[in-house]
């Protein structure tokens, strides 16, 4: 049973990048100037956000999955596009549930280049992790989210006519659960809040990997729906069997159940805690930052830097 379709496949070039040396932000003679515009530039992106959008991207894990198909491997290949399929559920809904600073929307990660092309609409996600038409984004700031590393960052601000021909490199640093970028691609600078690391809700139940149902079924025009259930207490519910207050449930395969793995970090309960407090570090730095007044936006220094 054939399910391939369920992810558009686009793929994203970096090829127009070209080298550029912006690290000199970092020369000792330019740290104040440079300190200043990322406080303008940072306060100044914070209240746009807050009525712009933020685009969350999912992954497709389109390269392994491309490379099993060939390989023959199409049984490991359909279990590992479910596994991601749960996974990017999961983090729908817990976006969903605990993300309220600004408006939310949900591209598939291979959909960025249509995104940054003008595409506002043919290209978000409903509930149902399929491209619905009649999503479109209206606002005209927007950021982007995934989980990613962070990194000490080989660039530092970049005009918006030549961000996009930039290849943003750097020291990798630690994997974060999301960190914000602008709409090139390229993380924020501090003071702006701009990731989050991987919370913990429950730290007593052991193991890394957990199995969840998924099910499979075929409508009578052949196409195929593919259905899975976020559990939102899974953990907890973990926790009544390890302290034995609920029976485990064996999860079996069938013709329309398939059993996909999901690591803990991906759980809705470890997302949920990590968005929630993503969202309050935003909440925070809002109040806390003023706009930036109208001579300071207009500053030769800043003003190309915003967007």
């Amino acid at each position: 049973m054939c399910i391939f379709f369920l992810i558009h496949q686009f793929s994203f070039s970096q090829s127009d990048a070209v080298a550029t040396d912006y690290s000199d932000y970092k020369d000792p003679k330019q740290f104040e100037k440079y300190a200043k515009r990322r406080n303008v530039i940072s306060a100044w992106q914070i209240h746009q956000f807050k009525t712009g959008a933020l685009v969350v991207r999912l992954k497709t894990n389109k390269k392994l999955i491309d490379a099993l198909t060939q390989q023959g491997n199409t049984k490991l290949a359909q279990q590992k596009l479910l596994e991601q399929y749960a996974i990017n559920k999961n983090t729908m809904i817990a976006f969903i549930d605990n993300f309220k600073f600004c408006k939310l929307y949900f591209i598939y990660s291979n959909s960025s280049d249509s995104l940054l092309n003008g595409h506002r609409t043919n290209i978000f996600l409903d509930t149902n992790m399929t491209v619905n038409p009649t999503i479109e984004l209206k606002e005209n700031f927007y950021l982007l989210a995934d989980k990613d590393n962070v990194y000490n960052s080989s660039i530092g601000f970049i005009k918006e006519d030549s961000a996009k021909y930039e290849t943003e490199k750097g020291n990798i640093g630690n994997e974060m659960a999301f960190v914000l970028k602008n709409k090139f691609g390229h993380q924020l600078k501090k003071p702006f809040p701009y990731f989050i690391k991987n919370y913990m809700s429950v730290k007593s139940i052991s193991g890394s990997e957990f199995d969840f149902p998924i099910n499979i079924y075929q409508n009578t025009n052949g196409s195929i729906f593919v259905y899975f259930v976020v559990n939102k207490y899974f953990l907890f519910e973990q926790q009544e069997i390890k302290d034995r207050k609920r029976k485990a449930v064996v999860l079996r395969e069938t013709e329309t159940t398939k059993i996909v793995v999901v690591k803990k970090q991906f759980l809705y309960e470890q997302l949920a805690v990590s968005i929630q407090q993503l969202d309050e570090n935003l909440r925070q730095y809002f109040q806390l930052s003023p706009l930036p007044s109208q001579g300071e936006l207009n500053d030769p220094l800043i003003k190309p830097f915003l967007y």
